[in-house]
């Protein structure tokens, strides 16, 4: 396996790089922060596996560039919060090949990267259950089908506050600040144009009325 990691966090890099370049069965690893050098070298070094940190804000627009950038390649997420459905679901329309839990150690990174190269993707029965309900859900649910102006972690949030979590509950959830989960709620509704957290739920059902009746005509 040719692995390159990619992650805006260099000490997590330079060591999770350093743990797969010591596994049997690794040719090659390498670490990059940078999108544009970690496609370069992965274009270079005929790279199979890329690890992409998703812990950014713009981590949808990283897996995107990716995916998009390297159609030959297995793209690997990280720091993907694998207890929650919307956010899995999401890096599967993106193109991604398999997800890292938060908890996975070494050994658990390498199985899914085998797998991902053999064309399978790793999953806890827990969470198949939870995509084989997510999926199965009406198309008119709030927490599907969010806006393209939000970002991965934003729609992740949205979808969090359209159940009725709290902020506290949202950062426990996302593994985030109250804070910071209070600055991407605020961001949301900025950009859906409600002046009330309140208003997000009803917004999102408004638009997703719509589209079924615009899908009817």
């Amino acid at each position: 396996m040719r692995i390159l990691v990619y992650t805006a966090n260099s000490l997590f890099g330079q060591c999770l790089c350093h743990g797969l370049a010591g596994e049997s069965g690794v040719d090659f690893a390498a670490y990059s922060p940078n999108v544009v050098e970690a496609v370069r070298v992965v274009q270079r070094h005929h790279v199979t596996s890329v690890l992409a940190d998703l812990a950014g804000d713009t981590d949808t627009d990283v897996l995107r560039t990716f995916c998009q950038a390297l159609p030959n390649t297995r793209v690997i997420a990280l720091s993907v919060n694998d207890r929650s459905a919307s956010a899995i679901i999401e890096c599967a329309r993106l193109g991604c090949h398999g997800i890292v839990p938060r908890d996975a150690d070494l050994r658990a990174v390498i199985q899914i990267i085998q797998a991902a190269e053999r064309g399978e993707v790793t999953l806890r029965p827990d969470l198949v259950a939870q995509l084989m309900q997510a999926l199965a859900k009406d198309g008119a649910s709030p927490s599907q089908g969010l806006p393209e102006c939000l970002t991965r972690r934003e729609k992740e949030i949205c979808a969090l506050v359209c159940e009725g979590l709290t902020n506290k509950e949202i950062a426990r959830e996302v593994n985030r600040s109250v804070g910071t989960v209070k600055n991407h709620v605020r961001s949301i509704m900025s950009k859906l144009r409600v002046a009330r957290r309140g208003a997000i739920h009803t917004c999102l059902s408004q638009a997703a009325t719509q589209r079924t009746a615009r899908g009817r005509v």
